[in-house]
């Protein structure tokens, strides 16, 4: 579910940024600036993610998990200032509705991930396939016991044409 939100995070946080700095042009504020530079910062920040996820790496979950915030701050202040009577009003008029629809599902994503987030890292350590299940953990010898009932024997020693076996009932077409 993890890596599936953070997929949709990824289309989104990207489709609204770049709406963003296509529609709304004003190349003489810094805020234009930071917006493109948030771009490369979004996509190696979803992509450290999927990364900390997979080895299960704690600090490095809680230091995306900050960043999430962070991200969910930015998304907000960007909504105030669309809605923000002043001046730079104009520049959102052409754009207002639609891209308070993506910021706004885009801030509900960003919360559903931050909890999910949060719920794979209190999770780290305790294994997927017996948390999915239901089953406890085998013990030593029940993964022994489990392991020799379900493999195939090895036929490599002692039987058929090689070193250490005598020829086997095969039949072949010469």
């Amino acid at each position: 579910i993890y890596i599936a939100l953070l997929k949709f995070d990824f289309f989104l946080f990207l489709g609204f940024t770049i709406q963003f700095v296509v529609v709304v042009v004003d190349h003489h504020n810094i805020e234009f600036y930071l917006t493109i530079a948030a771009i490369p910062v979004t996509i190696i920040i979803l992509i450290m993610a999927g990364v900390f996820t997979r080895r299960e790496n704690t600090p490095g979950m809680l230091v995306i998990i900050t960043l999430y915030f962070a991200g969910l701050a930015y998304f907000l202040f960007k909504l105030v200032r669309m809605w923000q009577p002043g001046l730079r009003q104009y520049l959102y008029n052409p754009v207002r509705r639609p891209l308070t629809t993506f910021a706004v599902i885009t801030v509900i994503l960003i919360v559903l991930t931050i909890i999910n987030a949060c719920m794979c890292t209190a999770n780290f350590g305790r294994g997927l396939k017996p948390h999915i299940t239901g089953r406890k953990l085998e013990s030593e010898e029940e993964k022994f016991a489990n392991h020799n009932m379900t493999e195939m024997p090895n036929y490599n020693y002692g039987y058929g044409p090689g070193p250490g076996g005598a020829m086997g009932s095969r039949m072949t077409i010469d």
